[in-house]
């Protein structure tokens, strides 16, 4: 049985990895300092320190809670994209809906700060080893079994989810997202025979 002090401890954990994810969507890296997140928390500068002892720590531990974010946001993309005869089509507009949305770009701006910080780097790389797992399992929730049946489903996962990074990057300068349906549907074109014809890969 859990006692209530270690209730506690884990309401104020849930609380303060809740403010450093809100201060990294609103205000970014750079603002989402530990005094921040301490104020939008409402817990002592030692409640803080106790369950993340470094900044980099908390980062870290705000990448799980974008993830979660990120999976729960397939789940209303599904739900607000109309079902069409082109399922694949469909799948990767869902996907991209999603990488375009402000959770993700929090944590793309996290691996981009990770580049000169070797201590946040090694957080994340802690942290993304199971959100890595997490985001293909999604993926192949949204394709779907016959998608995931082909030989060439991890190939086309893996470059799928490149393809889409990329994009997200470039929609962070260019809100409009301007060619990017586009691209993705032939980027559907390019792999559908990929998925259906296995022999094609070679």
């Amino acid at each position: 049985m859990v006692s209530k002090r270690e209730e506690q401890r884990a309401a104020t954990r849930r609380l303060l990895v809740d403010a450093a994810v809100e201060s990294l969507i609103e205000k970014g890296v750079a603002a989402t300092t530990t005094l921040e997140v301490q104020r939008r928390a409402g817990v002592s500068r030692g409640a803080l320190l106790h369950h993340f002892p470094t900044h980099e720590e908390l980062l870290g531990a705000a990448v799980g809670r974008l993830v979660q974010r990120n999976e729960d946001a397939v789940q209303e993309e599904l739900a607000a994209v109309p079902p069409s005869g082109d399922g694949l089509s469909r799948s990767f507009r869902v996907l991209r809906a999603v990488l375009r949305r402000p959770a993700f770009g929090a944590e793309l701006e996290l691996w981009a700060v990770a580049r000169t910080n070797p201590r946040l780097r090694q957080v994340l790389r802690r942290a993304e080893g199971a959100a890595r797992r997490d985001l293909y399992r999604v993926i192949g929730d949204v394709l779907g079994p016959d998608v995931t049946a082909s030989p060439s489903y991890p190939l086309v996962a893996e470059l799928t989810v490149q393809l889409l990074r990329g994009m997200a990057i470039s929609d962070a300068l260019y809100r409009d997202g301007t060619g990017g349906d586009a691209l993705l549907e032939r980027w559907t074109e390019v792999v559908r025979p990929l998925l259906t014809n296995p022999s094609a890969e070679e």
